[in-house]
């Protein structure tokens, strides 16, 4: 599978994906990550939520 599909497949588990977890998977930078991320969202017509844990990490879900 290409990289792509490898993020959108990792952001549809129930708990999403971490920016972190996306950055390993891919070898790409943060802001590589969020770009493509809104390209998804507004593009792609996913509903992508975001969020932020205690810790800061920043979090990335596809909503049904």
């Amino acid at each position: 599978a290409n990289k792509k599909a490898e993020v959108i497949a990792m952001m549809k588990r129930a708990k999403g994906a971490t920016l972190a977890e996306i950055m390993a998977v891919t070898k790409w930078q943060a802001h590589t990550v969020r770009g493509f991320v809104s390209i998804v969202g507004s593009k792609g017509g996913e509903k992508i939520e975001s969020s932020k844990n205690a810790a800061g990490e920043r979090t990335y879900k596809i909503g049904k």
